[in-house]
């Protein structure tokens, strides 16, 4: 990846998250979060933020451990690109058809929010850093590339204002797997515990092409990531999930991206 030329500097929150939901022992409740998210700008225009620490090698654990024996072939959005890429409104929003293609090799789950609290931690920390709310990101869905394994280059859709997507582990240089942005002339490197923020949407709506990305085949190793997206419309109910900040007084302490 380019050196990173500038920081971008903002207080942030952590989030601690309560279910209203009674006798219910969730498996993520004792999985630690990170203390602190460093973001900094890796393009100004269009605007990329990557962050380090985005998760916990815990929360990455536990993730891999809720995807035993769910993986299955990735699929993708086919359908019109007025319907994907144009200037929508909330209620014209459309996804297309999913499908399983050759441009796409990779294997995914689907988490569900309700599964662990860790899943609706990190999906609060993605409303955060892409200033939404929890209520408008989608479930998550991690993602496992192998040896060869690619998605070539694709835009995630007018659909969708902005992309976090995790890299829950990290590879060598060298052994594949990056993030490449063509139009922006760089890649990202796969790095455990970090992730890449990006908006997909131009101001009058329709999709940023300049935000084409693809995911290189991967040479040695195997690639875990995740993908959580911020879509224009609310996505669930959230009314029985209570966000609770935490501002600590040591600065070294709680989620923030600075």
């Amino acid at each position: 990846m380019n050196p990173l030329e500038s920081e971008d500097k903002h207080s942030g929150t952590d989030m601690a998250i309560q279910k209203e939901e009674g006798g219910f022992v969730d498996p993520g409740q004792h999985v630690p979060g990170p203390k602190k998210i460093q973001g900094s700008v890796i393009s100004e225009d269009p605007r990329v933020v990557h962050f380090k620490d985005f998760v916990t090698p815990e929360e990455v654990k536990h993730i891999i451990e809720l995807c035993e024996a769910r993986w299955e072939q990735s699929k993708t959005s086919k359908g019109k690109v007025s319907d994907l890429h144009g200037p929508k409104k909330d209620s014209e929003s459309s996804y297309g058809e999913e499908t399983i293609g050759s441009t796409r090799t990779s294997y995914s789950v689907h988490l569900k929010f309700e599964e662990s609290l860790v899943v609706e931690r990190i999906a609060a920390r993605v409303a955060a850093v892409a200033g939404s709310t929890i209520d408008y990101v989608e479930p998550l869905v991690a993602l496992r590339y192998e040896p060869g394994q690619f998605f070539k280059i694709h835009h995630d859709g007018a659909m969708r204002p902005s992309t976090v997507f995790v890299y829950l582990n990290g590879l060598d240089e060298g052994a594949g797997g990056t993030t490449h942005f063509p139009h922006l002339g760089f890649e990202v490197q796969p790095v455990a515990c970090t992730a890449v923020m990006w908006h997909n949407r131009q101001e009058d709506g329709s999709a940023d092409y300049r935000l084409m990305h693809e995911a290189k085949p991967v040479v040695e190793g195997v690639k875990y990531g995740m993908n959580c997206f911020v879509n224009l419309n609310e996505q669930r109910d959230t009314s029985g999930i209570v966000i609770v900040p935490v501002r600590p007084d040591d600065p070294d302490e709680g989620v923030c991206t600075s």
